[in-house]
């Protein structure tokens, strides 16, 4: 999740005199049924381990993972969520001209800058359009990389937007940035809700590949901070060169090791989000003035037109009488004011937000109404 785009849950309950659990949180990209039950049992049993210090290879769960996904061991590092990577790779591989496929969430600027703060590492922007649908123009893309770069950053599904890149499209890049001797550092997080996509089964034959995974939004413990790369061998042992210990605590390590065991919450998510989701799409169209794009994951991205008369960022003021949190995307790359993303949650909490929408857009003055496009 980016950190620092807008005020967080804690600000915003702060400000309100709210308990964070008591605001409907549609900006928080995780898993809208939480996290297997199976882990709050394991982590009550396994207390205790608190008082012993982490394995810092967290070698049982470098072991899970690999059995998870059907890789090699020496493919897989363990870290402290996404965000640990994401940091640690201008470090580690000493970016200096990148290309950024946007909109995309702050952490990968923010990280680039904080690696050179002399402003000596170039950021290029490779940007999706509206009139596209924020699909990824990946001719477009692939003669980009002909110009020069050290790294491609993308995200897919898309941060912001949920659109998906097809994996035929996805191997032409990964051709194309192999060719070029570029880093393609493709952020999976939410991969997990569409595993078939990934790429991981081509990364211990792609020399310059990188993965970036999570716990946080399909197996609901972002509060742990477990993530994990996969790369070719080769390039896991450089972060581990650079790599601090003991960043995945104890009760982390657990947790993720039993979310990778319960094979029936993660069929039933991956069987229930979908419908959902398109019920969530098909409330959004109902509603004057909202256009939802066909995310692939948990996520949605939603322009706002202007014959409303209001901005995503006024939207999110107002439903805060609601107790409902949604992100204004305005602070994105090329967005502007009138997108808004939300996590799909569940059933109830989703008819309240269309509840929510719809009586926000039937007070609306009666000159606002009668603009709306015929």
């Amino acid at each position: 999740m980016d950190s620092n785009s807008q005020d967080s849950l804690f600000e915003i309950s702060r400000r309100y005199g709210l308990r964070p659990e008591e605001i409907v949180d549609f900006s928080a990209p995780m898993n809208p049924l939480g996290f297997s039950q199976k882990i709050e049992k394991k982590l009550k049993a396994n207390l205790p381990a608190i008082r012993r210090y982490p394995d810092p290879q967290c070698l049982d769960l470098v072991k899970a993972l690999a059995r998870f996904h059907g890789l090699a061991e020496d493919q897989i590092l363990p870290g402290a969520g996404a965000t640990e990577f994401i940091y640690a790779l201008p470090r580690v591989f000493s970016l200096k001209r990148v290309l950024m496929v946007t909109p995309t969430l702050g952490e990968y600027e923010r990280a680039l800058e904080s690696a050179n703060p002399q402003g000596d590492c170039q950021i290029h922007y490779f940007e999706t359009r509206e009139e596209d649908g924020f699909e990824v123009d990946v001719n477009a893309l692939i003669f980009s990389l002909t110009l020069g770069y050290d790294a491609l950053f993308l995200s897919n599904p898309g941060d912001l937007t949920g659109i998906l890149t097809a994996k035929e499209d996805l191997l032409r890049i990964l051709e194309q940035t192999e060719r070029q001797g570029i880093w393609f550092v493709l952020d999976e997080t939410a991969i997990d809700f569409i595993e078939e996509h990934s790429l991981k089964d081509l990364a211990e034959g792609c020399a310059r590949l990188i993965l970036i995974r999570s716990f946080s939004k399909f197996f609901g413990l972002p509060g742990l901070r477990a993530g994990y790369v996969i790369a070719n061998p080769a390039q896991i042992q450089r972060f581990l060169g650079s790599k601090e210990p003991w960043t995945v605590n104890t009760l982390g390590q657990i947790a993720a090791m039993e979310a990778l065991e319960d094979k029936a919450f993660i069929r039933h998510t991956q069987e229930w989000l979908p419908k959902e989701r398109e019920r969530m799409i098909q409330g959004l169209r109902s509603i004057p003035g909202f256009v939802p794009y066909p995310g692939s994951a948990h996520s949605l991205l939603v322009q706002i037109l202007p014959f409303l008369g209001f901005t995503a960022g006024e939207l999110r003021e107002r439903l805060f009488a609601w107790r409902i949190l949604i992100r204004d995307c305005q602070p994105f790359h090329h967005l502007g004011p009138y997108f808004l993303q939300i996590t799909v949650r569940t059933h109830r909490q989703n008819s309240l937000l269309l509840k929510a929408l719809r009586q926000i857009v039937q007070t609306l003055p009666d000159s606002g109404k009668s603009s709306r496009p015929g």
